[in-house]
C-alpha cells in the first residue's frame, strides 16, 4: 500500500513560512548555537574542532548516556538516535509491524502514527478523544474493551497533541497493565515530555514503566531546537531496537555529529532550557485565558497541564479548514485547522512562543471585524 499524503506537514509546508504570525506552533521558543554554547564554558571551543566524520549509528555514547539521564530505567544500551521523531516512528512501525497485525490509535494523531501502520497493511482502531464539556478525555473501559491478544501495538501520545490532554499515573498504570495482559507494545510519543506545567503533573516515561514500552522523544518540542534534527526511541525491550537500528541503515544511517553535539550540550543544560520555556508558557496562558472568556460565544478551550498546545472548540456553523484559510488571507496569522487531523469543528493552537501575544492580538483583529455583533 502506498503511504496517505500527511496532511498536516503538507499544510505548514504550503503556509509556514509565508504566514507573518503563527498563533499554532507546536514547539517551544528556539535559541541559536551561540546562546546553546554559553551554557558550558568549553563548549564553544570543543564545537569549533569537531570531526566531522561518520558518527556512530546508535548515537555517540556521550549523547546516549545524557540522553539516558531524563529516564528511570532506561539506559545507553536501551537506546537509538535519531533524525527528529518521524524517523523513529516510520522505523518502529516499519520494523516490528507486518501485515494485518491488529493496533490501536489515540485518536486525534500526529497522522504518520495511523498512516505508517496503515501503508504497512495493519489493521488500525481509533481510541477516540471524548469531549466532556471543553475537556477532552480518553476513556480507558474503551480501551480495555478494545485490546485483545491480537493487539500488537497501542499507539500514544503523552502530552497529546492536537487536544492537550495528559494521563495522570494512574490513568497510566491502567493502559499498562491492558497492554501487559494481551502481550501488547505500547509505542508512546513523548516529545512533549518534561513540560509539564507543574511537577505533580509529569508521568513515568512508557519506556521505564513498561518491558515493552517503547518511548520517543526529541529535541525539537519541549527544549525549542527542532533545528538539530535529533530525536531517539527508547526500550527495554532489546530486539524491537536492534529491529529499528537494522532498518536505519536503509535510512539516516547515523546523524549529524554537530547536531549530536549541540544535543548534548542542551540536555546537559535541560533545566536551565525547561525552566526559561516553561515561563515563555505560564506567561503566554492568561492570555488565552482572558481572550476566551471575552469570545466565549464563539469559542472555547480546555487549558492544558503539559506541552505548548491546544485545541480550540469553535461555536459557529463554519468549516475549520476555510476558517483558517480566511484568518491567513486576511490578517496573515496562522492556525492549524481540525480538518488536518480528521477533527472537524476545531483549530490548535500554540502557547511555546514569545511572538504568541502578537499574534493573539492580530487574531482578535479579525474576531472583531467578521464575528463580533455589531
Amino acid at each position: 500500500m502506498k503511504i496517505k499524503p500527511f496532511k498536516l506537514e503538507r499544510y505548514y509546508t504550503v503556509n509556514e513560512f509565508s504566514a507573518r504570525y503563527s498563533l499554532c506552533n507546536s514547539d517551544s521558543e528556539a535559541m541559536t548555537i551561540n546562546n546553546l554554547l554559553s551554557f558550558e564554558e568549553d563548549a564553544k571551543d570543543k564545537f569549533h574542532n569537531l570531526w566531522l566524520g561518520y558518527t556512530e549509528s546508535k548515537g555517540h555514547p556521550d549523547l546516549r548516556r545524557d540522553i539516558a539521564s531524563i529516564y528511570a530505567i532506561i539506559n545507553p544500551e536501551n537506546l537509538l538516535v535519531c533524525t527528529g521523531a518521524q524517523e523513529p516512528i516510520f522505523l518502529f512501525a516499519q520494523a516490528n509491524l507486518e501485515p494485518y497485525d491488529e493496533v490501536i490509535v489515540q485518536s486525534p494523531c500526529y497522522q504518520s502514527l495511523q498512516s505508517v501502520p496503515e501503508s504497512i497493511g495493519c489493521k488500525v482502531a481509533h481510541w477516540n478523544v471524548k469531549y466532556k464539556g471543553d475537556k477532552p478525555t480518553f476513556d480507558i473501559e474503551k480501551l480495555k474493551s478494545m485490546v485483545n491478544s491480537k493487539t500488537k501495538a497501542i499507539f500514544l501520545n503523552a502530552p497529546h497533541n492536537p487536544t492537550g490532554f495528559h494521563f495522570s499515573k494512574e490513568e497510566q498504570q491502567a493502559i499498562v497493565e491492558i497492554a501487559r495482559a494481551n502481550d501488547s507494545i505500547i509505542f508512546c510519543d513523548e516529545v512533549y515530555r518534561e513540560l509539564e506545567h507543574k511537577p505533580e503533573y509529569a508521568i513515568p516515561a512508557f519506556a521505564d514503566a513498561y518491558e515493552n514500552g517503547v518511548s520517543v522523544g526529541v529535541m525539537s518540542k519541549s527544549y525549542g531546537l527542532p533545528g538539530l534534527r535529533i530525536g531517539w526511541i527508547a526500550s527495554q525491550n532489546i530486539k524491537i531496537l536492534e529491529k529499528v537500528a537494522v532498518l536505519k541503515e536503509y535510512t539516516t544511517i547515523c546523524n549529524a555529529g554537530p547536531s549530536e553535539f549541540l544535543a548534548g550540550v542542551a540536555l546537559r543544560n535541560r533545566k536551565k532550557i525547561l525552566e526559561r520555556n516553561l515561563d515563555i508558557i505560564k506567561e503566554n496562558l492568561p492570555l488565552y485565558d482572558a481572550f476566551f472568556e471575552k469570545y466565549n460565544d464563539l469559542f472555547s478551550w480546555h487549558k492544558p497541564n503539559a506541552g505548548p498546545v491546544a485545541l480550540v472548540k469553535m461555536h459557529f456553523d463554519t468549516d475549520d479548514m476555510a476558517f483558517a484559510e480566511r484568518v491567513l488571507k486576511e490578517q496573515s496569522v496562522l492556525l492549524l485547522p481540525g480538518g488536518v487531523y480528521d477533527f472537524g469543528g476545531f483549530f490548535r493552537i500554540g502557547f511555546g512562543r514569545t511572538i504568541m501575544p502578537k499574534a493573539l492580538e492580530q487574531f482578535e483583529k479579525f474576531v472583531v471585524a467578521n464575528l463580533v455583533k455589531a
